[in-house]
């Protein structure tokens, strides 16, 4: 990929990494995260896709597993204490794109627990 392509990339996804705390900083509840589903997915889609073609896998990997808890949330059921669990996760994200070597297990944990809270 060019440096122009790299520079617009990133720019891009720290700015949705931004918008995902700025609707976090809106929820108090599982309720509001409820409410707000469609707008985490909304950015978490667009990051799955992104990060991936600049070369941040991880982050790619990590955006899929929430994309597909947003969807399955927002089809199924409320997750008890998602609010908690994304108060850590949504925050941390934007580490995997600053430090090449930031450690994922935390996040990893934190994405699979919800995941088989969810059967996904």
């Amino acid at each position: 990929m060019s440096d122009e392509f790299l520079k617009v990339a990133a720019k891009e996804i720290n700015d949705d990494l931004s918008e995902l705390e700025k609707i976090l900083t809106l929820c108090h509840t599982d309720a509001d995260i409820l409410s707000n589903i469609e707008k985490f997915q909304k950015y978490t889609h667009k990051i799955k896709g992104l990060a991936p073609m600049m070369g941040k896998e991880d982050l790619g990997d990590l955006a899929f597993s929430l994309d597909s808890i947003f969807k399955k949330i927002s089809i199924d059921s409320p997750v008890e204490n998602i609010f908690n669990i994304l108060s850590d996760v949504i925050p941390n994200l934007k580490f995997v794109m600053l430090e090449p070597d930031y450690d994922l297990t935390m996040l990893k944990q934190q994405i699979s627990h919800i995941q088989n809270i969810l059967n996904i």
